[in-house]
């Protein structure tokens, strides 16, 4: 597949981008809502906090199994049908979820909401290359990741209303599973192959993209990295709301409000950070310190009962979470002469990684918050991000003066 050398982005790969996007806000909505209905699912469904945390975990677990088998076949079938497909299932899994009689319905429904949320960049990266110009990948990257916490601010601060205008959870999985319906329908009918790329089964071996991006070092730090940021991102937006509740006495909207401001962060951190790390020239610059910085916002958002400073807490959180996440997920692209298929399933091995991190974090912080009490588990998840500030530092640097460097000397 060819890369896209003219500057301007075309008219038709902001309807597909946005399409897919959508996409990808309803399923952050759904999975991030977990927190916020909890209560009302436990109270129905009689389970406690370590099913909660299983509950948790399994949309995680499925992500991690799913997330590179989903890449490798994108290679052998047209992007078209992969993504359409994705989305209808997310619309009937949500309903069965709503649908759900049992623990066993609801587990099931989750994990395939979140296996197709692992599906869902894999094949998008491809259409991205092909109709996106390189130079402007770091900025669609962070519109990107910008609508993913939107779309987890919902799902924490908007849920509590949702779930009073429409009735309780039940009804709001059902409509969240008609919207992903029509998405799939507009899917298929917006989608087109930029003349000149069009999709081309791949001939190669079906393992030969996964085998060429293991020989990565960038994606074996990453893949490593990123868990120490997922694990307790998750175990916070499962747990936080329960433990505010329960232990510093926060009504259920306040305790929305509070974890809604983490996703808002997140997005403006998606939107700022390319812009400023490409005015300050180095990449890293804005990836290895919140490894360290993150631990201290986690942990102040056990420590206090003070709304304000919650607040200020988890914005500080939430910002720190994703103002790394365009830059670092943008590394792959600019390694010279890399094939999209490669960045696709080294994209995919660090959003594997992702998901083994999320899983422990809701598995972690239940089984520690059933045996030692929910601030102990949640305190001892607060210091995973440690990883990733170490492990990042050892990421080449691939920022604006780096390339002008690397410019100048081939003109010598």
């Amino acid at each position: 597949m060819s890369e896209t050398t003219n500057n301007k982005i075309p008219g038709r790969a902001w309807t597909m981008v946005i399409v897919a996007w959508a996409a990808v806000f309803l399923v952050n909505l759904a999975n991030f809502a977990l927190g916020m209905m909890l209560p009302s699912m436990r109270e129905e469904l009689n389970f406690g906090i370590e099913a909660a945390g299983q509950l948790s975990a399994v949309a995680w677990i499925t992500k991690a199994f799913v997330t590179i088998p989903i890449a490798l076949l994108v290679a052998k079938i047209n992007p078209k049908y992969v993504l359409g497909t994705l989305y209808a299932i997310t619309g009937v899994s949500l309903i069965m979820q709503g649908m759900a009689t049992n623990l066993t319905t609801l587990f099931i429904g989750r994990a395939l909401v979140s296996g197709v949320s692992a599906g869902l960049l894999s094949p998008l990266i491809l259409i991205k290359i092909n109709w996106i110009p390189k130079e402007k990948m770091t900025q669609v990257n962070g519109i990107e990741n910008f609508i993913g916490p939107v779309g987890q601010a919902m799902g924490t601060a908007a849920v509590g209303y949702l779930l009073v205008i429409l009735s309780g959870w039940r009804n709001l999985m059902i409509v969240m599973g008609a919207v992903a319906i029509v998405i799939a329908a507009i899917w298929l009918f917006v989608y087109r192959e930029k003349p000149g790329a069009e999709f081309q089964k791949s001939d190669a071996p079906f393992l030969q993209p996964l085998k060429e991006a293991l020989k990565l070092k960038e994606v074996w730090l990453l893949a490593f990295a990123w868990p120490g940021t997922s694990l307790v991102w998750i175990a916070t937006y499962t747990f936080w709301p329960t433990y505010a509740t329960e232990t510093l006495h926060l009504t259920l909207d306040q305790a929305g409000l509070i974890l809604g401001l983490l996703p808002i962060a997140s997005a403006l951190a998606s939107l700022v950070t390319p812009a400023l790390t490409n005015w300050i020239g180095y990449d890293k610059l804005m990836i290895w310190p919140w490894g360290f910085i993150l631990p201290i916002c986690y942990f102040a958002m056990l420590k206090t009962d003070n709304v304000m400073l919650l607040c200020l807490a988890s914005f500080a959180a939430g910002f720190g979470a994703y103002a790394f996440v365009p830059i670092a997920l943008t590394t792959l692209y600019k390694i010279p002469n890399i094939q999209p298929r490669t960045v696709s399933l080294g994209t995919s091995c660090i959003l594997t990684m992702v998901g083994v991190g999320g899983a422990l974090g809701g598995w972690l912080a239940g089984q520690l918050g059933e045996t030692m009490g929910l601030y102990n588990g949640m305190a001892i998840c607060c210091l995973s991000p440690l990883l990733f500030g170490v492990l990042t530092l050892f990421l080449p640097e691939f920022g604006r003066k780096a390339q002008e460097k690397k410019a100048a000397e081939a003109k010598k």
